[in-house]
């Protein structure tokens, strides 16, 4: 059995995630589809007080790039769709086939997988799923907007964040369970139609089996993983819940079918209980550990986040549905990769109206404060300029307004100066946090 450092771990793991490197100097749209590939899953999120996360993965590992190529993969090039993948996210249109069993089932007339709430809302609203599945059929495509809320709808039932329109909770149900797929976006607002009319090259005759749907997806994710363990691979595409759970021996096989046939080797990692394996292709690849970016927290890197915290030693929580008063690191914080180690993070702002970028909160990981060289801050200022004009803000204006530890502001407006014309970089007084 081979035995990693969890520095060759985290080597693989960043390598597995296109993550290592420099950033291609030239993305295009072909390895945009490249890396959604590799990753398996893109995961989706509406927050928009910067480019939203999908755009923000691809940046990550692509760089500067036009964002709208993301949509015509989906709605014009149909190389991707949308779905319940880690969460709801774009996907290969290849893996297609080894979701379609959860659609399947969903659809289901007992509602497998449905909370009970949702089973018998759909069974109170029967009528209106099916008026709305005559209505795509003969009109096309629809969104939340074709239909006017109902007569009263003040105080209509609120459902996450999908609206408070029945049809919203209509189509929704309808693409859950693959009667419907989501056609395009339009300025982030999704149109559905039918299936068939999205995907007309599927035929569910061609439905894998269940043995080859659990190993396809394990084997996806492992490769995207680059490390795993028996308990960390269903998280990936969330084969752990609902209609799709595996039993708990299911992914202990998985990953022994991956070594047995070469993929992978079983592994040990110093200082981590627990066994792992590792994919061979990665083994003796060279990795260079260069690249220093912003990461979305709903990055796959960091997604697990307890992955995250074993391997990285980085606790990792959102707080945007947090109390302002009560967040520690700020509404949207984004993880920063140095290298090949998370050492802290920063909650950005993008105001596009008047093109002014500004890090509101940089926070430092507690065993990084003091090895937070000069180059350190030269690199995360060139990637601050980066990403300020990839939210098309002005990179010669960025505003730090905080930190902790409180030093770290001035030493990363003063690398700001140094990267931009001097002078332009400007820092509100630090304060302590």
């Amino acid at each position: 059995m081979l035995e990693l450092s969890l520095k060759e771990a985290r080597r693989i793991m960043i390598g597995a995630q296109l993550l290592a490197g420099p950033p291609p100097k030239r993305p295009t749209k072909q390895r945009m589809l490249d890396t959604i590939r590799k990753l398996g899953a893109l995961q989706i999120d509406s927050i928009s007080v910067v480019a939203r996360s999908h755009h923000i993965v691809l940046w990550s590992r692509l760089g500067d790039h036009p964002q709208e190529w993301l949509y015509e993969l989906h709605g014009k090039d149909r190389a991707v769709f949308e779905y319940w993948a880690h969460a709801c996210a774009y996907v290969p249109i290849e893996l297609f086939p080894y979701f379609r069993r959860a659609m399947l089932e969903y659809m289901d007339t007992q509602g497998n997988g449905w909370s009970e709430r949702t089973k018998e809302w759909t069974r109170e609203n029967t009528e209106l799923i099916e008026w709305l599945m005559e209505y795509i059929c003969e009109h096309g495509p629809v969104s939340s907007s074709s239909f006017d809320p109902p007569e009263g709808s003040a105080r209509a039932e609120a459902w996450a964040w999908y609206g408070n329109k029945p049809t919203n909770r209509a189509l929704d149900i309808l693409w859950t369970n693959g009667q419907l797929m989501i056609d395009r976006r339009e300025k982030f607002q999704r149109w559905y139609d039918l299936t068939e009319r999205v995907y007309a090259a599927w035929d569910d005759a061609l439905l894998p089996s269940v043995e080859d749907e659990r190993l396809a997806l394990g084997e996806r994710a492992l490769r995207a993983m680059g490390v795993t363990s028996a308990r960390w691979l269903p998280d990936y595409f969330r084969t752990d819940r609902g209609v799709r759970s595996i039993p708990g021996s299911g992914s202990r096989l998985i990953l022994d079918t991956l070594v047995e046939r070469g993929i992978a080797s079983p592994a040990t990692i110093r200082g981590v209980p627990g066994e792992f394996v590792v994919l061979n292709d990665l083994l003796e690849a060279t990795i260079p550990l260069s690249r220093t970016t912003l990461l979305s927290p709903f990055d796959s890197l960091v997604w697990d986040r307890k992955r995250a915290l074993t391997m990285f030693d980085f606790p990792l929580q959102l707080e945007s549905y947090t109390p302002a008063a009560k967040r520690r690191y700020g509404y949207f914080s984004l993880p920063i990769l140095y290298r090949d180690q998370l050492v802290g993070r920063l909650d950005p702002k993008a105001e596009r109206k008047t093109a002014q970028f500004s890090v509101r909160v940089l926070h430092l990981e507690p065993a990084f404060v003091g090895r937070d060289d000069e180059r350190f801050y030269t690199a995360l200022a060139q990637t601050l300029r980066d990403f300020a004009v990839f939210n098309v803000c002005d990179p010669d204006g960025i505003v730090v307004d905080r930190s902790d530890p409180v030093e770290a502001s001035t030493r990363l407006a003063n690398a700001l100066c140094n990267v931009t014309n001097p002078g332009k970089a400007r820092l509100v007084q630090p304060e302590s946090i």
